[in-house]
């Protein structure tokens, strides 16, 4: 079924970004999740592997931006890498 719904860019950023991943439809995405959110069915949980620290080496802080190969690109172009 085909409408307009209005939805914020990071939401949509993040959608497309498991689309990419999964290779799918962000449609498809956003109504998989829709679907288990009124279910009350629980998402599922991405792998995150832990990786020893580097001795001497803080990680940056948490930006609240999601990172997608389009911005990354982005900022590739920036600096004429």
């Amino acid at each position: 079924m085909r409408t307009t719904l209005d939805i914020e860019s990071d939401v949509l950023a993040a959608a497309k970004e498991i689309a990419r991943q999964q290779h799918t439809s962000v449609g498809k995405v956003i109504s998989q999740l829709v679907r288990r959110t009124l279910i009350g069915a629980a998402a599922p949980q991405t792998v995150v592997r832990q990786t020893p620290a580097v001795p001497g080496f803080e990680p940056f802080p948490a930006r609240d931006v999601i990172v997608t190969n389009e911005l990354i690109d982005r900022l590739r172009d920036a600096e004429g890498i």
